[in-house]
């Protein structure tokens, strides 16, 4: 072979690596909320309150980070446990736990949430804060992190209503 020849192969080889991984990463970006039911939900005056209520139900006590999941196995949600760490430690100040609830066995809640990792913000007057992903892009790491955001709502001292984070694209999986 000649040297022409093994440079030509080795351009194409790496092409083709390329282009599978850009398949991989495209087939991975998907909507957090692709029916529309939380944004549907969220433009009601009242969803804030419904919300931390069916929160409430489901045993999540105010001053809580609720870590939404589901009973399957999903990749991305390993992905969020580096946000996770950093919210429940910078959070810890502000009266902040981190608690997990499945969204499998809180129907009321899946009603609004079809897909995660989700996050929802309870502050300590057990209004709701936040509502939505911990990030988004590719793979939930590669793309914009939502922590700063997060910790914003969660720590502002007024109160406008929750931040509900629907229309975005990332690394989830349906409930």
């Amino acid at each position: 072979m000649t040297q022409r020849t093994v440079t030509l192969l080795i351009v194409v080889w790496a092409l083709a690596i390329l282009s599978l991984l850009g398949v991989a990463s495209v087939n991975q970006i998907k909507p957090f909320d692709p029916s529309m039911l939380l944004a549907q939900a969220a433009s009601n005056p009242q969803f804030d309150n419904h919300f931390a209520a069916a929160l409430g139900d489901a045993g999540v006590a105010p001053g809580t980070l609720v870590h939404m999941v589901s009973s399957g196995d999903c990749y991305c949600d390993k992905l969020t446990e580096p946000h996770r760490q950093e919210l429940s430690r910078e959070l810890a100040d502000e009266g902040y736990q981190l608690t997990q609830v499945s969204l499998t066995e809180h129907p009321a809640l899946r009603r609004f949430v079809d897909h995660y990792p989700a996050l929802a913000v309870i502050d300590n007057a057990g209004q709701l804060r936040y509502l939505g992903p911990y990030a988004i892009g590719y793979g939930c790491f590669t793309g914009t992190n939502l922590v700063n955001q997060i910790k914003q709502a969660a720590t502002s001292t007024e109160y406008y209503g929750a931040s509900i984070n629907s229309d975005v694209k990332g690394c989830f999986c349906a409930v």
